[in-house]
């Protein structure tokens, strides 16, 4: 299966015999590779210096042989080295401020944002299998944030439904307002709840305090995306978020997704109704040493997250994250093969430079908190 398919039909290719996920896997990163490899003089100074080449990379087992590029580069002032093709060619520029403030920049051309447009559309349609209803959207506009990859990932989703609303604005969120739309959609639509963990988390504490009733439809979903732990450094708990929002909105776990990703690579891996998040057939995930990159860890061996990313023409999508993490390679209940991943945690020393991080700290810094610390009042500056 060459790259044109995967990326037109990502649940087929999600669901070929491991064989022949090997097999297509390595040919498009391997073409990636030779690509980057020849027409990159920075990338290909790393690639002389660790003795690689395209045709070292004979087969599955020599994936984890390709040069990776720390995403620590896209926050340094001289990034635009890392790029393949030239500025003028560059599309689109999406930015990730963590609590340091310090950008990451990571630039797109043309083709690698068609790619990545119709290879996640794809997977949304596979993992989700929405063609209609009203998706509530718990975080800021694309013409609010035009530059945040959490915010363009999730606005994929809106032409897939018949209505949508934004609600946080100038970094405020109003819950009385969400649950407006929500009672608005209500045996009209089926209504989906779409944010990062820790804004979903407040309308739900507030509908709890406020004993507000309320029950999604049978079909309705809550998709995430933004990570687990707060810009406080608090962890919100899996486990506990799934208990209350199946209380709290009366939906069924199996329902409750969320996704995994990092705006320096095209992957999105989405979790499917066993709550695995699957690595679209595009990219391979690599668990390297803490303290030895250069060394892979088999899967179920917890270590710094890799990412080969076959889909990215702008610069090499061979990213060694801040992350730490595992890979599982088996057969997953739901029918798809390839691998899954899990995240962990940020690496020691790393900031949180996750959007969702970045928006909670603002909006917190613009909130009156009532004296028990539960109720949430936006408030304008």
């Amino acid at each position: 299966m060459d790259l044109v398919t995967m990326l037109g039909m990502p649940g087929d290719a999600l669901r070929v015999p491991r064989s022949e996920w090997q097999r297509s896997l390595t040919a498009a990163v391997r073409s990636a590779f030779a690509v980057h490899f020849e027409a990159n003089r920075f990338y290909r100074a790393q690639c002389d210096a660790a003795r690689v080449g395209p045709d070292d990379v004979a087969g599955f087992a020599d994936l984890h042989r390709i040069p990776l590029l720390p995403v620590g580069m896209f926050k340094q002032a001289g990034a635009h080295v890392l790029l393949t093709t030239g500025l003028e060619d560059i599309e689109i520029e999406i930015r990730s401020t963590g609590t340091s403030g310090v950008p990451s920049v990571a630039r797109r051309d043309a083709t690698t944002v068609t790619r990545a447009s119709t290879g996640i559309f794809g997977c949304y349609r596979d993992f989700f299998g929405i063609s209609q209803g009203a998706g509530l959207f718990l975080c800021p506009s694309p013409a609010e944030v035009p530059e945040m990859g959490m915010v363009k990932v999730f606005n994929l989703l809106t032409g897939m439904l018949d209505d949508h609303s934004y609600v946080v604005r100038d970094y405020s969120f109003d819950p009385e307002e969400a649950l407006a739309y929500l009672r608005k959609w209500e045996q009209k639509m089926t209504r989906h709840i779409v944010g990062p963990p820790f804004i979903i988390a407040r309308l739900m504490r507030f509908m709890e305090l406020e004993s507000i009733p309320l029950s999604l439809d049978p079909d309705s979903l809550i998709i995430m995306l933004g990570g687990w732990k707060q810009y406080t450094g608090r962890s919100i708990s899996r486990d506990e978020f799934n208990e209350k929002a199946e209380r709290v909105f009366r939906i069924d776990r199996a329902r409750i997704r969320d996704m995994y990703g990092m705006i320096e690579s095209n992957m999105l891996a989405i979790e499917c109704e066993h709550h695995r998040k699957h690595v679209p057939p595009w990219c391979y995930v690599s668990v390297r040493d803490i303290a030895d990159p250069t060394i892979e860890l088999g899967p179920g061996r917890t270590g710094g997250i890799a990412i080969l990313d076959a889909l990215n023409t702008a610069y090499p999508g061979f990213l060694l994250s801040d992350d730490i993490g595992e890979v599982d390679d088996s057969d997953c209940p739901c029918g798809r093969t390839g691998q899954t991943v899990r995240f962990r945690r940020r690496r020691h020393g790393a900031e949180l430079g996750c959007c969702a991080v970045s928006i909670e700290k603002y909006i917190d810094s613009r909130e009156v908190v009532t004296e028990c610390g539960l109720a949430d009042t936006a408030v304008r500056a």
